[in-house]
């Protein structure tokens, strides 16, 4: 009798065992799957209005300080890869690229230079009640930031509490909308894996440039026919447009790329496509330089 119930123990034992392993391997193989897919760049902002300064919106808000933290410690959490917002302001500061008369553009300068795919902003309102109990209304709407399309808005409320502190409250909020929002914009990151990642590349002539995008080649084409003839058959599925072609300009607004290297499947990014545009001009014999800043490639030809 007792070498049974030995045996049923040791049984129960290992099939606790087996179901932890595979419970175990699940989550794993869940998280791993996550951090694939996720492979877009996020960066977690503040909304500010037109008489706040982006500046100091996180010092002068508590709940909006709270919420960029924990939404971004979400993200953080399941593999994506985030940018800091804070740094990402304190090091343009220390650039002096902040001013006030460029206080409109200066986020949006921000997001971009960043090199964020998505770029997702947080807002906060704040009742009480005639009991005095505080709610906290969180507000979440993600962008490409590119085109700046909106992708979707989440509100979720705390409901009103007494003597709750502003992160608690914000938790409450977001756990409501949590789940929803992650998975939609995992779905979003897809379309990006399908579509890939969005740059604006910006060609100009350097002020003592010997030739101009009128410029005849060895093969015949001018150069402005060259570069958008490359441009069309090197973006990720062919997705570009030219937006404009001026004497000393030639600008596409979207050249889309891969987040992947689709023969290594190795990350892949925009410094490795202007290294390939400058390349391609060398053996054009077109000498030029390239710059890059986020999202943007600035192609200098001397």
């Amino acid at each position: 009798m007792e070498n049974r119930k030995n045996i049923l123990k040791t049984g129960l034992l290992l099939l606790c065992f087996v179901f932890s392993s595979v419970a175990i391997a699940q989550i794993s193989s869940t998280q791993s799957d996550v951090a694939e897919r996720a492979s877009a760049r996020l960066m977690v902002v503040p909304f500010n209005r037109a008489d706040e300064d982006i500046r100091t919106v996180l010092d002068d808000n508590r709940y909006i300080r709270s919420a960029v933290s924990i939404v971004k410690q979400s993200f953080d959490q399941r593999g994506w890869s985030t940018i800091d917002f804070v740094a990402s302001l304190k090091a343009a500061e220390a650039n002096a690229a902040f001013s006030m008369d460029r206080q409109s553009s200066f986020k949006s300068d921000l997001i971009s230079g960043s090199g964020a795919d998505i770029y997702v902003q947080v807002d906060t309102e704040v009742s009480e009640n005639a009991q005095g109990r505080v709610n906290v209304n969180l507000i979440l709407t993600a962008f490409e930031s590119h085109t700046g399309a909106s992708f979707s808005n989440f509100n979720g409320s705390s409901g009103y509490y007494e003597n709750v502190d502003s992160d608690k409250l914000i938790e409450m909020a977001y756990h409501k909308i949590r789940e929803e929002f992650l998975n939609m914009l995992m779905d979003k990151t897809d379309e990006i894996r399908e579509i890939g990642r969005a740059l604006v590349i910006q060609f100009n002539l350097d002020e003592e440039a010997e030739m101009d995008f009128d410029t005849e080649l060895d093969d015949g084409y001018f150069l402005n026919e060259a570069i958008e003839e490359w441009i069309y058959t090197n973006a990720f599925r062919g997705r570009a447009n030219l937006s404009g072609l001026v004497e000393n300009r030639m600008i596409f607004d979207e050249v889309r790329i891969p987040l992947y290297d689709q023969e290594t499947n190795r990350p892949y990014n925009p410094n490795r496509f202007a290294n390939e545009i400058v390349r391609f001009l060398r053996s054009k014999n077109v000498s030029a330089t390239r710059n890059i800043k986020g999202q943007n490639l600035f192609i200098t030809i001397k």
